[in-house]
């Protein structure tokens, strides 16, 4: 069980830290390369709010909808007690909410290319890139996530 529990945890992370390096290059690219043509929407702070709408909502939502995608896959892990239906789940969930996290970096890229702020990018990239960080998998929590309850936990070694 410990071997399955490190292999997922690496598979995770291997696909998690490719999400987080795609803000670097996002980064790389406003840094970089300078607008070639004016802004189309020079004033663009209607779409700021907008987007920073869209964008907190999608924060607030990120955990419930995780939770949501591990709910029937835990049920049916306490009666069966097969780790793999499991473990598909929780990797989808994870990508799923490293995925809506790109989501917002990918909204403060927009708005930069359509208003020319950087610093807009910045902090929706910053949020993002917390946010990633914040949910960062550990072996210690997916051996959380097979613990049954009642029953003596998985002990699983925290090397990260």
């Amino acid at each position: 069980m410990l071997e399955t529990v490190a292999r997922h945890t690496r598979r995770l992370q291997i696909v998690c830290a490719a999400l987080l390096a795609s803000l670097a290059g996002y980064a790389g690219v406003v840094t970089a390369v300078p607008l070639a043509v004016p802004p189309a929407l020079p004033q663009g702070e209607p779409l700021l709010w907008g987007f920073a709408f869209l964008a907190a909502v999608n924060l607030v939502t990120i955990m419930p909808v995780y939770r949501a995608m591990l709910a029937g896959p835990r049920r049916v892990y306490t009666v069966g007690q097969q780790p793999e239906r499991l473990l598909a789940a929780h990797f989808s969930a994870h990508i799923v909410a490293f995925a809506r996290l790109e989501g917002v970096a990918v909204l403060g890229l927009v708005l930069y290319f359509l208003t020319g702020r950087q610093d807009w990018f910045w902090i929706f990239t910053g949020v993002a890139a917390v946010g990633m960080v914040l949910l960062w998998p550990k072996r210690n929590k997916v051996g959380a996530l097979l613990a049954v309850p009642g029953e003596p936990g998985l002990q699983v070694p925290s090397s990260r």
